[in-house]
């Protein structure tokens, strides 16, 4: 694996031809509150690399003294109110976060606003990568960057997020640092308005936008160090008691933006041991018919048999039929579903499943996201090892799991196992499909596709027409068979070379993370900016 800290300084070094534009005069307002409980020393750092990139006064640094009375601060305020650049409004007394961020956004006059915490890091050639970034995008009105974090002098945990994810957003943060965001648009959509969110501002500030029809871009370089220190929420959100309370408010908020939100409540993740952890829970009303297909390593299965309907939920029917079955007669069992509109549902016959909330979480996440066509879980092994959950183009070759191995209580990359977010494809060894892209999928598959692999084809159909492949940690079940044994060599050279110019997928998982090890770094290579990808 390679060192973080290497990688890092030579990928800034190859950004030096990658991003070249000049940042214009009015492009940019970075905002920044401070108040007693800004450490000045950091204060003082992240001045510097401002000023260090922004020589020509293009960028314009507006500061809001909230209220601050310590004198080694006060003093170094009375020295960047020199700065012809820098605005610095005050406040008599410390209004908070989010008051202070439109104090902030208020006075500012450029183009974009970038809030930037007093205690951050921003990379010497940061003003640079967004302004290259955004000319080459048409200006969209808000994007985001990747971040790492800094203690001292150490930079470390890079999170390499994925392109904008609506999923994993609804139960994750993940687009805070850095922010940049059109000023006009965030005026409009009362950006920094809801004292609730003190603690979730940015995360608010995206729902706003998100609501308003706006769709986030992502700049794929890390441009921004959230800082470790004693009284940060770099490394624990517990050190701000009101951290769960915004975040309450701003799924409030995101969920009254959704056309079926009676139909959901919020609740504390079950799998983050009380963790200030969130999702979006389907209430159990309103079904839609599921048909369940239990399939069967049983080659002399011709025919399928009916079973009862899916335990705890009322509106279901299955059939058992053989992993081996010609996938057209699949196809005429589904027929029906599909002209009913109805679901599908794949189970490996050996999966003992985790609990009955399956189905309703599958109903909540196609309601959640119109877009989405596939669900699915994860399954584990008897001695609790994962062995198949979100899915990615490339990774291990054709199509494989970065989790496979891992500890199934492991939270894995940044918690991204513990959360819901798209992916490239799910394994129908535990899974639920809308009838009508399930029958698609079949009637274009080639007549090699089997059933242990249609995920991985379903996957494919869906990045062609535009759609959504879903995981989520909360479709669960155990299973002492690894489905990847079941999948010929043939079969895989065969989806690789018919899926050949969307492989690797870079969309939900980083350019920059290698397709071999799990979410171990890949070399940094000289590329240029790319458009980002998205469905």
């Amino acid at each position: 694996m390679l060192d973080y800290e290497s990688w890092i300084r030579e990928r800034v070094e190859q950004r030096q031809t990658i991003y070249t534009d000049a940042v214009l005069d009015g492009l940019f307002s970075i905002l920044t509150p401070v108040w007693d409980g800004s450490p000045v020393q950091f204060f003082r750092k992240l001045s510097d690399s401002i000023a260090r990139q922004n020589q020509s006064g293009a960028c314009e640094w507006v500061i809001l003294d909230n209220g601050c009375s310590q004198p080694s601060l006060r003093r170094f305020l009375a020295e960047l109110r020199e700065v012809p650049w820098v605005k610095l409004p005050r406040a008599a007394e410390n209004v908070g976060i989010v008051r202070g961020l439109r104090i902030c956004l208020e006075q500012a006059s450029g183009r974009y606003v970038l809030p930037v915490d007093a205690d951050d890091h921003l990379f010497p050639d940061a003003l640079t990568v967004a302004a290259s970034f955004l000319r080459r995008e048409g200006y969209p009105a808000i994007a985001y960057t990747d971040e790492d974090k800094i203690r001292g002098n150490r930079q470390h945990q890079p999170y390499l997020k994925p392109d904008w994810d609506p999923v994993l957003f609804a139960n994750s943060a993940y687009v805070a640092h850095l922010s940049i965001v059109n000023r006009e648009v965030a005026l409009a959509v009362g950006a920094y308005s809801d004292p609730r969110t003190e603690g979730s501002a940015d995360w608010d500030l995206f729902v706003r936008f998100v609501s308003a029809g706006y769709t986030p871009l992502h700049l794929p370089e890390v441009v921004y160090s959230w800082r470790v220190h004693g009284s940060s929420t770099a490394d624990h959100s517990a050190n701000k008691s009101f951290i769960p309370v915004s975040q309450n408010a701003v799924l409030e908020r995101l969920l009254h933006a959704q056309p079926a939100r009676e139909n959901f409540e919020i609740q504390r993740s079950p799998l983050s041991a009380g963790a200030a952890e969130w999702r979006l829970s389907r209430l159990h009303r309103k079904p839609r018919k599921i048909v369940s297909f239990v399939l069967s390593q049983d080659p002399s299965l011709y025919e399928p048999a009916e079973l009862s309907r899916v335990e705890d939920y009322p509106e279901s029917t299955a059939f058992r039929i053989s992993l081996f079955s010609d996938l057209r007669q699949l196809a005429t069992l589904i027929r029906k579903a599909a002209q009913r509109n109805e679901l599908v549902h794949f189970r490996g016959e050996d999966v003992q499943i985790d609990g009955t909330e399956w189905p309703w979480e599958a109903l909540g996440l196609f309601e959640l996201y119109p877009d989405a066509v596939m669900i699915g879980g994860r399954i584990r092994s008897r001695n609790g090892v994962v062995v198949s959950a979100g899915r990615y183009f490339g990774f291990g070759g054709a199509c494989g799991c970065p989790y496979k191995g891992r500890r199934s209580n492991d939270a894995g990359y940044f918690a991204q196992m513990w959360k819901q977010r798209s992916v490239s494809a799910v394994s129908t060894q535990f899974s639920v499909g809308k009838a009508d892209f399930v029958l698609d999928v079949l009637d274009a598959v080639p007549a090699a596709a089997s059933l242990a692999f249609l995920g991985a084809w379903a996957g494919a159909r869906a990045l062609r027409t535009g759609a959504r492949v879903v995981y989520t940690p909360f479709l669960s079940g155990m299973s002492h068979i690894d489905w990847d044994q079941l999948v010929s060599a043939q079969e895989q050279k065969l989806f690789a070379d018919l899926t050949s110019d969307a492989i690797p997928d870079h969309r939900f998982y980083s350019q920059y993370l290698s397709l071999e090890k799990p979410f171990a770094l890949a070399k940094a290579e000289k590329k240029p900016l790319q458009k980002a990808a998205g469905v």
